[in-house]
């Protein structure tokens, strides 16, 4: 142990799991769990050798229920202060402990935000069009159920304004593909849902394609519509940076970039980076003055 991290330091540990939902806990620097999730994470990146699929169970705040997930159901993990990771390439020694972490290479989030995407008068349809169907809105819902960990409203039935979005977004992906780094792919679906953000509604920090049932999700889109002037404040878009902790092995810091909503423009990004929906402040409490989103996923046949 070096002198930066003793044995009896606490460490705070932000875990985000596959269906979109964050754990955070303080744990001591020696505690096995802490050392099972390290392994877990640092195991992937050694496809040969064998990786039991652990069964955590960690109690939530408050005397709340405990939360049970497999190991390979974590998508990343973020450490305050930094530890490393068990080093895997050779056999480690008895006596060998938890080190203070080399400088990560820090990847910058990149997403491609484009203003006016839709002419005003689709801009506006799709605004009438929400607003006159506020009873189709449903509580969103999260692969755990966690009341506390996304709060919206989803609406799945506009299939006028599915198409017109997935066609407009056609149109522009190979200039999203370059500005995103990405090579060339056979599409074999474009996902859209609309949502509706209010007062005091938020999601946290998450990933699009974090499990089996996702994984081929390759751009994430946000298309903004609301009223003008806008009577909300809040509800940006924060899309953490990438920590690179070996070829193989990634997790989440904590630098990010805030984008703010704005009427009629849309956001792409990579789908497997880590990112949160700030939350909202609207006043009036009135639906028809929602943060809305037509937003999805383009998928990788």
């Amino acid at each position: 142990m070096t002198s930066n991290l003793t044995e009896t330091e606490t460490v705070h540990v932000m875990l985000l799991i596959a269906g979109g939902h964050q754990c955070e806990l303080s744990l001591p620097v020696d505690a096995p769990l802490l050392q099972d999730i390290l392994e877990a994470i640092a195991l992937r990146s050694h496809p040969e050798r064998s990786q039991p699929n652990k069964l955590f169970q960690i109690p939530m705040e408050d005397g709340g229920p405990t939360l049970y997930f497999p190991s390979r159901s974590i998508v990343a993990i973020a450490t305050d202060p930094p530890v490393s990771l068990p080093d895997f390439s050779t056999e480690p020694e008895p006596s060998q402990s938890l080190q203070t972490a080399t400088t990560p290479i820090v990847i910058e989030s990149k997403f491609l935000k484009i203003q006016n995407f839709l002419n005003e008068v689709d801009n506006q349809r799709i605004l009438n069009y929400v607003i006159e169907n506020q009873g189709e809105f449903e509580d969103s819902k999260i692969g755990i159920d966690d009341p506390n960990y996304r709060r919206s409203k989803i609406f799945y039935y506009f299939q006028e304004f599915g198409d017109l979005i997935k066609e407009q977004i056609q149109k522009v992906i190979p200039q999203v593909r370059e500005h995103l780094g990405l090579p060339p792919f056979e599409i074999s679906e474009i996902e859209a849902q609309i949502t509706a953000h209010n007062h005091q509604h938020y999601y946290k920090a998450h990933n699009d394609n974090g499990d089996s049932e996702t994984a081929n999700r390759i751009i994430s889109y946000i298309y903004y519509f609301h009223r003008e002037p806008k009577p909300f404040n809040g509800g940006e878009l924060r899309m953490y940076d990438t920590l690179k902790l070996s070829e193989t092995l990634y997790s989440m810091p904590e630098s990010y970039t805030d984008i703010p909503p704005t009427n009629n423009s849309i956001v792409f990004f990579i789908s497997s980076c880590c990112h949160e929906v700030r939350p909202v402040i609207c006043p009036s409490k009135n639906f028809l003055d929602s943060r809305f989103t037509l937003n999805g996923w383009i998928r990788k046949a």
